[in-house]
């Protein structure tokens, strides 16, 4: 129950990251970059009588619809919560602060700011198995039938919505938010890709009794599995035992501090995983 309120509070703030993405840098200059958002400033132009938090929600259903029915339950209802979050909070800053103009008048800087909130939201809503609505759920069909990754199913879809953006703006608007597209699914892919690092750890013990007490701080404290096998050097020909293990980025530094008490003289290699399936971890 816990870690479900930690995941809905997750999908919270990255719901807010897109509201602040969207309604400060990208609607108020017409850039838009894709998804259900880009329809909803397109069709933002034609009615501006309609919040676009409220043109967002109605553009989601039917695309909730589809996810109920192919992703599953699950993923609608955090989808359908991130969604609602999204709408509220668009709804809610046009009323905090109506008529809200451009901050610049550079589109390049006003694109890539609203890339870099919008990018971080929707990275950490995917990473917890949800989607702020519209071609996102379109995009994780793609990626679950095709196998392609999520920032190129979303690349698929979005320019879809640019292509129609461009015969409403015009090209150079429609340029920008093409460019806008290219930013934000190569951004999500890297911080997904950051949100999933494991780190695969070899320790060499510099002497044998050094080995169980790494071991058993690795088993009891960190409650993580270990590899420990024989191995010989090159050039002592000695025997040495090896201890491997997969943890994550908090639990590295917690082993490293503690294997600094255990064993300063001990030698450690580090590799960066970014995918890691298995008890434990990511099951698929």
């Amino acid at each position: 129950m816990k870690q479900l309120v930690k995941e809905y509070i997750g999908i919270i703030i990255g719901a807010l990251l897109i509201a602040i993405g969207l309604y400060f840098f990208w609607a108020p200059s017409n850039l838009a970059a894709g998804g259900v958002s880009g329809l909803a400033i397109v069709l933002k132009a034609l009615f501006p009588i309609v919040p676009i938090g409220i043109l967002i929600f109605i553009l989601d259903c039917l695309m909730f619809m589809i996810g109920f029915i192919m992703l599953g339950k699950s993923f609608g209802l955090r989808s359908l919560m991130c969604s609602l979050s999204v709408s509220v909070l668009m709804t809610g800053l046009e009323f905090i602060w109506p008529n809200w103009q451009p901050i610049s008048d550079d589109l390049l800087i006003l694109l890539i700011f609203g890339a870099l909130f919008i990018a971080i939201g929707q990275a950490l809503v995917f990473n917890l198995e949800a989607s702020s609505g519209g071609t996102d759920i379109i995009a994780k069909m793609i990626t679950q039938y095709t196998h392609l990754n999520i920032g190129t199913s979303l690349m698929i879809a979005d320019m879809i919505v640019v292509l129609l953006a461009m015969g409403i703006f015009g090209l150079e608007k429609g340029l920008y938010a093409a460019l806008g597209v290219l930013i934000t699914t190569n951004l999500i892919d890297y911080l997904i890709s950051g949100f999933n690092v494991q780190r695969y750890v070899m320790i060499i013990p510099s002497s044998s009794d050094k080995v169980q007490p790494i071991n058993t701080y690795i088993l009891e404290t960190l409650e993580r599995g270990a590899t420990i096998y024989t191995a010989e050097g090159a050039y002592s020909k000695n025997p040495k035992q090896v201890i491997t293990t997969v943890i994550d980025r908090k639990e590295f530094i917690d082993l490293k501090r503690k294997l600094i008490k255990i064993d300063p003289l001990a030698f450690m290699t580090v590799q960066n995983l970014h995918e890691v399936v298995g008890e434990g971890f990511k099951v698929k």
